[in-house]
């Protein structure tokens, strides 16, 4: 996604997308007036990286001139060459899905955990439940999740063209209070995860259902064993 980000700056750019082998000390040709930040200079506590980490922002750096102080008769100049790729940044924040989530009474959720397969950065809605979230152009998995809530997977498909960023909103189920949910593994992904949570409710809807009946003096070693209680065997009693 930065890298998209960085192309369609350079490539609106008439200096950035120029094929000069040699600009500022760098050779950008090859890579069309862009270039991984920390392959060329790197250093310790920049905003992009806080912003990326610990909010929904994705920033990119922008290096406008070979000159850090220009004159006042280059300001205008600069100001041409980046307007027209500024604006095509700007228009950017349309591309990928945006969306509300809801719970199953219809009100909004803050703080559900957004998160797309493969991508190792999450996101989250904000105090009205709504997100956003950059995504170029692809097929995704793409689930939701909130503490007390069941999550929800969906697969999307973004064509290259789009006219405004696909809508995509969710409804969770809130979980019975009495519901624990168990510890996941580090190594789930988004589909183990909905299995996960699927066993937990069945197996809870299924003691529900034969909470009444005296269990047999064998059933607590299955109840230790953390895995899907086998109510078949009660039925058959």
């Amino acid at each position: 996604m930065f890298k998209l980000l960085a192309r369609t700056y350079a490539d609106a750019h008439p200096v950035m997308s120029d094929t000069l082998t040699e600009r500022c000390g760098g050779s950008f040709a090859e890579d069309g007036g862009i270039i991984n930040g920390a392959q060329w200079y790197s250093f310790a506590g920049g905003m992009q990286d806080f912003n990326y980490l610990h909010t929904n922002c994705f920033e990119i750096t922008l290096e406008l001139s070979c000159d850090k102080y220009p004159g006042d008769d280059d300001l205008q100049p600069a100001w041409q060459e980046n307007k027209e790729a500024l604006l095509t940044y700007m228009e950017m924040v349309h591309r990928g899905i945006k969306g509300v989530v809801l719970d199953d009474r219809g009100r909004t959720i803050k703080g559900a955990q957004i998160k797309v397969r493969g991508i190792r950065h999450d996101i989250f809605s904000v105090a009205n439940g709504e997100y956003w979230r950059l995504l170029p152009s692809g097929t995704y998995y793409v689930s939701a999740f909130a503490h007390g809530h069941t999550r929800v997977l969906k697969k999307i498909y973004l064509p290259v063209k789009m006219e405004g960023a696909g809508r995509v909103d969710f409804i969770l189920r809130r979980l019975q209070p009495d519901i624990e949910t168990e510890p996941l593994d580090d190594g789930m992904d988004e589909i183990d995860l909905i299995e996960h949570h699927e066993r937990i409710e069945g197996r809870y809807e299924d003691e529900d259902e034969y909470s009444h009946e005296e269990k047999p003096w064998w059933w607590s070693f299955f109840a230790n064993m953390g895995q899907s209680m086998p109510d078949w065997l009660l039925r058959t009693m």
